[in-house]
């Protein structure tokens, strides 16, 4: 399968007094994200942690429509709360890769010149 896009939630310290809570959701994250590889809407879950201050996980799927049907699951949705009262700096993005990298660089470089940013 082509990973063409990806999810990367990261994250600070926990917000002091919520560092249970704060653990229970990285746990719970791990395990959901797992069940979602298992049933192949996207990559194992790649996790990142700094030594200090927090990490990211990136969760590489085949497009953008996949990280949108993802991130709509109830699931996902009451996770990402819970992450957002017990850790700081909590951050949601969306990247794209390989084929859907290209397109939006052709696009991108079809408007610069447009625009007379970009010569040809």
């Amino acid at each position: 399968m082509k990973w063409n896009a990806a999810l990367v939630l990261s994250y600070g310290k926990p917000v002091p007094g919520r560092e249970a809570k704060a653990m229970e959701v990285f746990a719970d994250g791990l395990t959901m994200f797992g069940k979602l590889a298992a049933d192949e809407k996207c990559a194992e879950p790649e996790v990142f942690n700094h030594l200090v201050t927090g990490g990211m996980f990136i969760i590489k799927t085949e497009s953008m429509e996949a990280i949108h049907h993802i991130l709509e699951m109830d699931e996902i949705r009451r996770m990402l709360d819970v992450a957002m009262f017990t850790v700081e700096d909590f951050d949601v993005e969306m990247f794209v890769t390989g084929e859907h990298l290209m397109e939006a660089m052709s696009l991108y470089t079809a408007i610069g010149t447009e625009l007379g940013y970009i010569s040809a």
